[in-house]
């Protein structure tokens, strides 16, 4: 949201910072948009679904696994919207910039999601490791390491 404020205010500079003209057509605006709007139709969904579980940092001991609702085909889905906001945001604003700032963003919260995962591992032992097996961490299946 931070990019898009500033890119409002500071558009002349952007334009000629980093700019991938690339990547500056309709057909690729079009595609941000609708990624953004998929992603927080994505981060609505899993948002409703946690209900009283939901937690910006990690879940404490008496969370709840949730596995109904979107959890039942990802089991990470308010991240990935956020990877869909940042991604349609940079498509939108096609820059150098938003590049390092969608990279970093992914990689964090990739990060975050791999711990909160460990934690919900320990806390709840088979049921967890069962759901995981079966459930995608983003997509509706489960890719196997080869």
């Amino acid at each position: 949201m931070g990019l898009i404020i500033t890119y409002i205010f500071l558009n002349s500079l952007i334009e000629n910072l980093l700019r991938l003209n690339l990547l500056c057509n309709t057909p690729i605006i079009i595609t941000g948009m609708v990624s953004i709007s998929v992603g927080f139709l994505f981060e609505i969904l899993g948002i409703i679904a946690l209900g009283i579980n939901f937690r910006i940092e990690l879940p404490i001991d008496e969370t709840e696994l949730i596995t109904s609702g979107i959890y039942k085909t990802m089991r990470n889905p308010i991240v990935f919207g956020i990877f869909l906001l940042v991604t349609g945001t940079f498509l939108i604003i096609p820059t150098g910039i938003a590049l390092l700032i969608c990279i970093f963003n992914i990689l964090t919260f990739n990060a975050k999601v791999i711990d909160e995962e460990k934690f919900l591992l320990r806390r709840f032992g088979e049921k967890y490791r069962s759901y995981r097996n079966e459930v995608g961490r983003y997509l509706p299946f489960v890719l196997k390491k080869i």
